[in-house]
């Protein structure tokens, strides 16, 4: 890692908001003027939130070595969501990604990542922003700076990492 430092700076640390320990470690590798970035993930843990999340850009990644779990909702979700009283645990698949890879998602894409080998390392190229961002508790989508800030208690009773 000290070589990536010397060459990309130091990475960003994504952790929740500090509320787990690191996940993810993102060297930023190239920006253009906000309509395109490269970066390089090395994920050395599972999503910090048990709740799936959607991105505010749409992004494709090119996986360079190991695997991650990948869970997504599916089944008999009116609308893709489950109802209010339902949690996407009942409705969502698990599929895992062994790289190579190249694989490109919308922003609305929702999921979460898990790395049982606590390392995967991928490439991922960003566009430009189109939308704001979140998660999505209980089928309901809650806006990034409300769950990880903490709104009704949600992203403490949410920790992946207890």
């Amino acid at each position: 890692m000290n070589l990536l430092n010397r060459l990309f700076g130091e990475p960003e640390e994504i952790n929740g908001g500090e509320r787990c320990p690191t996940y993810l470690w993102r060297w930023t590798i190239f920006k253009w003027r906000g309509k395109l970035s490269l970066y390089l993930h090395h994920f050395v843990a599972d999503d910090w939130s048990r709740d799936l999340h959607d991105h505010p850009k749409r992004f494709i990644s090119i996986g360079l070595w190991g695997w991650y779990l990948e869970e997504t909702p599916c089944g008999p979700c009116p609308n893709g969501q489950p109802g209010a009283n339902e949690s996407w645990d009942s409705w969502t698949r698990i599929t895992r990604y062994d790289a190579p890879w190249i694989r490109t998602f919308p922003a609305t894409h929702i999921h979460r990542i898990s790395v049982p080998s606590k390392n995967c390392w991928t490439l991922v190229a960003v566009l430009k922003p189109v939308r704001e961002w979140g998660f999505w508790h209980l089928g309901k989508f809650m806006h990034w700076r409300d769950y990880v800030n903490g709104k009704d208690g949600i992203a403490d009773k949410m920790k992946a990492c207890e």
